[in-house]
């Protein structure tokens, strides 16, 4: 009998196998019924998220994919209320929610406090992504493997961004879509002990790969012939080209850099932004950028 669900983790040899048994502890303890799913751990030659996560694709065997960080955990008793809603309503993805943890919590805790399973259907991914604003990561969701397959979707072979450009082309080609804001996943923030020049040095990595994932999705956008398909990623790229722009200044990138990175946007049609009626935030900032965009760029 196949898995009901595959969970597929990207994991190298270099990484703390402390932390991927306790990640695994946590999937194991989650009282699912034997033979009803499988985990893949799966590693990659190029050591890229993006690759390590597409082998796991090519081997699993379940009628849901979901991934997970090696580092992170399931929070107790949580995912077995998310698979009888997907036996129950056979979406192509499943949303979920996620809470950030402490090195303190521990995996006997219980799960957290007052959580109601309710949820919102959609028709589509693209009527959620036309609505919403949403956090790009792919371990706050559950994939319908046969969707991903028949789209021939997959991860770029990244290790930054990667999970931006996957939901997003996901969403596009999702029929049914449910969203819940039941915690499942524990996701814990690394700290770095690196120099400050080796900071440096992966925050410029970082920016250039968010810039390619960004050019990707505006690429995959002139393949979209749906008119409310292309309004609903029109919309996330409006949104991740204010992220590009957030990121390059947070990250200290100098003025001229900035300018020059805003004037590649403005060559290939990114700013200036829109005026849509998106968000009140989008509203308060697009003026700022394209004002700026006229006057300096």
């Amino acid at each position: 009998m196949s898995p009901f669900i595959s969970i597929i983790i990207p994991f190298y040899g270099t990484a703390d196998p402390v932390l991927l048994q306790r990640c695994l502890d946590s999937i194991r303890r989650q009282g699912m019924e034997e033979g009803s799913y499988e985990i893949i751990v799966v590693d990659d030659e190029n050591r890229t998220t993006g690759g390590a996560r597409n082998n796991g694709m090519q081997q699993a065997h379940g009628e849901y994919l979901f991934f997970v960080d090696a580092d992170d955990v399931l929070l107790p008793n949580t995912l077995p209320s998310c698979l009888s809603l997907l036996r129950l309503y056979s979406p192509d993805i499943l949303k979920f929610g996620f809470q950030e943890l402490t090195c303190h919590f521990l995996l006997e805790q219980q799960s957290p406090a007052n959580q109601s399973l309710s949820y919102v259907e959609y028709s589509s991914g693209a009527d959620f992504m036309a609505l919403n604003n949403f956090t790009g990561v792919v371990w706050t969701h559950i994939f319908r493997r046969s969707m991903l397959e028949t789209s021939s979707l997959y991860f770029s072979e990244t290790s930054f961004f990667e999970d931006e450009e996957f939901v997003a082309k996901a969403y596009l080609f999702a029929r049914k879509m449910l969203v819940t804001s039941y915690k499942v996943y524990g996701y814990y923030r690394s700290s770095s002990s690196l120099t400050r020049v080796n900071v440096d040095e992966k925050c410029r990595k970082r920016i250039l790969a968010f810039k390619e994932m960004l050019f990707r999705l505006k690429a995959f956008s002139q393949s979209v012939t749906s008119a409310g398909r292309l309004e609903a990623l029109d919309r996330r790229i409006h949104f991740l080209v204010i992220d590009y722009i957030r990121q390059m200044w947070r990250n200290k990138c100098s003025m001229r850099e900035i300018n020059q990175r805003l004037a590649v946007l403005k060559q290939n049609g990114l700013v200036p932004l829109p005026y849509k009626n998106y968000s009140w935030k989008y509203c308060l900032v697009c003026p700022v950028i394209n004002v700026y965009i006229r006057l300096v760029i």
